[in-house]
C-alpha cells in the first residue's frame, strides 16, 4: 500500500479502532489505524462483548480468531447497587462472551494482518489538523484521508479538534477484571 495513500486514517487501536479498521478495509478502503501504545493493551474494560458484539464480530470475519482463545459464555446481566438493589435480565438474542482485553485484541489484529488494504502502527505519535480537510503527521508524513475517525477514547484528541461537544460525567469510576 502507497505509504500516502489511505482513505480512512483511524486514531486509537483499541477494539472499537481495529473492529472499524477491519469493517473499512473489507470494504475495500485502503486504512491506516494509529495505536500510541504498544500491543498487548491490558485495561479492565471491554471484556464483556454482548451478544450484538459476539454477531458483529462473527459477521467481521473475526470469530474464527477469537475461537482459539478462552472465553466464558454468558446468557445475561445483572446489576446490584450500592444498597443491594437488583436488576437482571437474559439476553434475547443469545449469549455474550468474557474474553480478556488482550486476547480481543490479539485476534482483531490477527484478522487485520490478513487484508491487504489494512496497516497498523503500534506507539505512534500523531499530530491532527481539521481545519478544511483532514491532515494526520506521523513522523514527518503527511497523510490526508477522506476520512478521520477518532476512536481515540473517552478524553478524545480527535473530538477536541474537531470541537464536538461531550458531556462527561463526574462520576467515581471504577473496573475490575477477572479471567476464567
Amino acid at each position: 500500500m502507497s505509504e500516502h495513500n489511505y482513505d480512512v486514517i483511524i486514531i486509537g487501536g483499541g477494539p472499537a479502532g481495529l473492529f472499524t479498521g477491519i469493517a473499512c478495509a473489507r470494504n475495500e478502503l485502503p486504512t491506516l489505524v494509529l495505536e500510541k501504545q504498544k500491543y498487548p493493551i491490558d485495561k479492565a474494560c471491554g471484556e464483556g462483548i454482548m451478544p450484538s458484539g459476539v454477531n458483529n464480530l462473527r459477521k467481521l470475519g473475526v470469530a474464527p480468531f477469537l475461537e482459539k482463545y478462552p472465553y466464558h459464555l454468558f446468557k445475561g446481566i445483572r446489576y446490584v447497587s450500592a444498597k443491594g438493589s437488583v436488576a437482571e435480565a437474559n439476553f434475547a438474542e443469545g449469549c455474550g462472551r468474557g474474553v480478556q482485553r488482550t486476547k480481543l485484541s490479539a485476534a482483531l489484529l490477527e484478522c487485520a494482518e490478513t487484508l491487504p488494504n489494512l496497516e497498523i502502527q503500534e506507539g505512534a505519535s500523531v499530530a491532527c489538523s481539521l481545519e478544511e480537510n483532514p491532515e494526520v503527521n506521523i513522523k514527518n508524513n503527511v497523510f490526508h484521508p477522506k476520512l478521520l475517525i477518532g476512536a481515540d477514547g473517552l478524553h478524545s484528541r480527535v473530538r477536541k479538534l474537531a470541537n464536538l461537544e461531550a458531556t462527561i460525567p463526574k462520576l467515581k469510576r471504577w473496573g475490575c477484571s477477572t479471567s476464567f
